[in-house]
């Protein structure tokens, strides 16, 4: 299906996860695929839990991943405004048309009630859901309770023996009865409208034609088409994802590998690297060729999204982190490393240590290492190379002090020398060296950091092990 405007909605009530950057970077690739508009809309009519700092947070985020949007916060549009808040006085008109219809109707009943109702409902082998107490209530019952000060909800009346039909894009033909589907809740006591109203409502108003959304919802999407039936307003078309889940299977937590997206930026993970993951979890792309958003968007097919569950996997995310890592040319990766290097010594040029430790780091933490092991950190530091150090003995680096300090054309040449005079060969030469010049058991090929640090550095490094 060709989308003319796809959306991702979100609620400010906490930083953006994995998971809504999935739906988000979804809906965005479908829109980039037809040449359309991607639409950001901040749902937050949860005037209690919904936060500023959090609807900026999101925007921050989304810009961060290259995920622009046509309409929306910070860029305006048709609307007045994309934030639900604004739009209350725009629902009214919506809920006293339902009302004169009497298509909606005040309910009193107590939260406590309710739990009652679901208690005695599952005790009998019953679904749970709403009575429908209120529904046939008489004016005089009504101002009763208006009188006693209680505010109610206001539910709409589900169509009775009604069946609603509709296909979803990614889990096929859907049929629900509306014997199964309770009046639900379109306007909190508060005045507020539900998710299930202000969404359906919004969705259609701006012309959105393509909701891409999480399987959790699918259960709502009967009561909106009907909602939206009954105001006469147009339908969009449906792709419920399955959920994302943790590697335990259960849904993304803190404890069971969940990240925001901020936490993902202060980790050094590149917003390539993320998207090209995420467009693969619970979507199948042919290849494993690492791709730009465009790219992205013109291997995206609806018919390839999963049904099943899909779990999140680090070891994927790192794959494409140390992909997009390598495909970064040295001026790219100096951009991206630079304030993680400012302690580089001056007569370091920054761009040869980022073409030395490219192949060799995933994260600018890494980097940071590598420079404090280079230039400040103290050898010993870490107990492994203290170990390595003290095995080859005070002697071996002296040898290899009066071997070097003269100076030399080649350091494989040097190692050789050094090798037959101290009688040490394979490991047990290279890896004490290693150890001692550069801080660390692995990383770039010594020769070429021997000549970036240069000679005096080398035999620093080297008498300070021969003390160790």
């Amino acid at each position: 299906m060709k989308a003319n405007k796809t959306r991702f909605c979100p609620s400010p009530t906490g930083l953006l996860h994995l998971g809504n950057l999935r739906t988000a970077l979804f809906s965005s690739l479908l829109a980039k695929k037809h040449g359309s508009s991607f639409l950001l809309r901040i749902e937050d009519t949860d005037l209690e839990r919904s936060k500023k700092e959090f609807s900026e947070a999101i925007c921050e985020d989304l810009e961060w991943m290259g995920l622009d949007w046509d309409e929306g916060p910070r860029i305006g549009g048709k609307e007045d405004s994309y934030y639900q808040s604004d739009r209350i006085n725009l629902y009214e008109s919506f809920y006293k048309e339902l009302l004169d219809r009497d298509l909606i109707y005040p309910c009193f009943t107590s939260e406590e009630e309710l739990k009652i109702i679901r208690r005695n409902q599952i005790a009998a082998g019953q679904p749970p859901r709403y009575t429908g107490v209120w529904s046939q209530a008489s004016k005089e019952e009504i101002q009763k309770e208006l009188d006693k000060g209680n505010e109610p909800v206001y539910r709409f009346r589900i169509p009775k023996e009604h069946k609603i039909n509709f296909t979803d894009l990614v889990k096929g033909d859907q049929s629900f009865s509306t014997v199964d589907l309770d009046d639900f809740i379109i306007r909190k006591k508060d005045s507020t409208p539900t998710f299930m109203f202000a969404n359906a409502i919004d969705d259609s108003l701006m012309e959105v034609d393509l909701v891409v959304r999480g399987d959790d919802h699918l259960s709502n999407t009967p009561r909106q088409i009907v909602l939206l039936e009954a105001l006469g307003l147009n339908l969009p078309q449906y792709a419920h994802v399955s959920l994302f889940t943790g590697s335990d299977g259960a849904p993304l937590s803190k404890r069971n590998g969940s990240l925001s997206i901020k936490d993902l930026r202060e980790m050094g993970y590149l917003p390539r690297a993320v998207a090209n993951y995420l467009s693969r979890v619970g979507h199948t792309i042919a290849d494993n060729d690492l791709k730009s958003l465009q790219e992205l968007a013109n291997a995206f097919e609806t018919k390839n999204i999963s049904s099943s569950p899909s779990k999140f996997d680090i070891d994927q995310l790192l794959f494409w982190q140390k992909k997009t890592v390598e495909s970064l040319t040295t001026q790219e990766c100096a951009n991206w490393l630079q304030k993680h290097l400012e302690e580089l010594p001056l007569e370091i040029n920054l761009e040869d240590f980022v073409e030395l430790i490219k192949d060799n780091i995933n994260f600018p933490q890494e980097a940071k290492t590598y420079l404090n092991n280079l230039f400040y950190s103290p050898l010993g530091t870490d107990s492994e190379i203290g170990q390595i150090i003290q095995s080859a003995g005070r002697d071996f680096y002296l040898t290899a002090i009066n071997i070097i300090e003269p100076g030399f054309e080649s350091w494989g040449d040097v190692v050789k020398i050094i090798g037959t005079e101290s009688e040490k060969k394979g490991k047990d030469l290279f890896m004490p060296l290693r150890a001692s010049i550069t801080g660390q058991m692995k990383g770039p090929e010594l020769d070429k950091v021997v000549d970036l640090i240069g000679l005096e550095r080398v035999i620093g490094k080297l008498k300070e092990a021969s003390e160790i």
